[in-house]
């Protein structure tokens, strides 16, 4: 009877032990799971974290041209953004542009065109129809500096006006999926006429349903003293100028 208890009580003890070093083993495995997951969740976080934020880039953009650098970043397609009108094509606010929508929405996205009208006024692109240019490149994006300085004491508003409206007409009738976009040219130092000229451009822009962007509230006040600072003895943009003036557009073009 004695061996009988004696060989129950070792059953016993043998069943829990081993009772015991599966339940903590189980416990030692529950403990171990929730870490991983959680080392797998931080991965991905920092995964999502290293991803541009496209959405909020785009945030100032009219909507047509979200949805064009939506579909070139899913499809490989990149948006042609036509840069057309500047007097200059390198060493401006340009190349830095460039740069910076490179460095926001990464390489491939935008393919960047630029082609100056030198000093030619409004009335030169219409009498020579080189503005017909646009059309052959059939663009996504076209931003277009108005010549209004060239323009200036030479042209008239009215008929600068006018000469916008035709090249407009020409680009929305050849293309009518084009996002299209005005900026003025250059401001200057205490000028009269041609502030009120560049208003009347912003009036007529916004009235034809296109993007206005005015570059000029990043600079100094016209009649300011330290506009001076933006510009050469002639009255060009000098590099500080350019600076003031990429700023404005990348911000446009890369909220945050």
């Amino acid at each position: 009877m004695k061996k009988l208890i004696v060989l129950v009580t070792l059953i016993a003890c043998g069943a829990a032990i081993i009772f015991g070093n599966l339940h903590w083993n189980e416990k030692i495995t529950a403990q171990s799971e929730p870490a991983e997951r959680k080392s797998d969740l931080v991965e991905k976080v920092e995964e999502k974290q290293d991803i541009p934020d496209t959405e909020t880039y785009m945030a100032n953009l009219p909507e047509a041209a979200q949805e064009k650098i939506k579909t070139a970043i899913d499809s490989d397609e990149p948006v042609k953004l036509v840069i057309y009108g500047t007097t200059e094509v390198e060493g401006t606010w340009i190349d830095s542009f460039k740069q910076e929508l490179t460095t926001a929405y990464g390489e491939g996205v935008f393919d960047i065109t630029a082609i100056s009208t030198g000093r030619d006024t409004t009335r030169d692109l219409i009498n020579e129809n080189s503005y017909e240019e646009i059309n052959e490149l059939n663009p996504d994006i076209l931003l277009f500096e108005a010549p209004m300085l060239e323009d200036n004491g030479d042209v008239g508003i009215t008929n600068t006006l006018e000469n916008l409206e035709k090249m407009y007409e020409s680009w929305q009738g050849a293309n009518e999926n084009l996002v299209m976009m005005v900026q003025p040219s250059q401001p200057l130092y205490n000028a009269t006429y041609y502030p009120s000229e560049v208003k009347q451009l912003e009036t007529h822009t916004v009235k034809n349903k296109v993007t206005y962007l005015n570059h000029w509230k990043n600079w100094p006040e016209l009649d300011h003293p330290d506009m001076e600072n933006y510009l050469t003895e002639n009255n060009d943009v000098n590099e500080e100028g350019f600076a003031v003036w990429a700023e404005y557009l990348v911000e446009y073009f890369v909220a945050k």
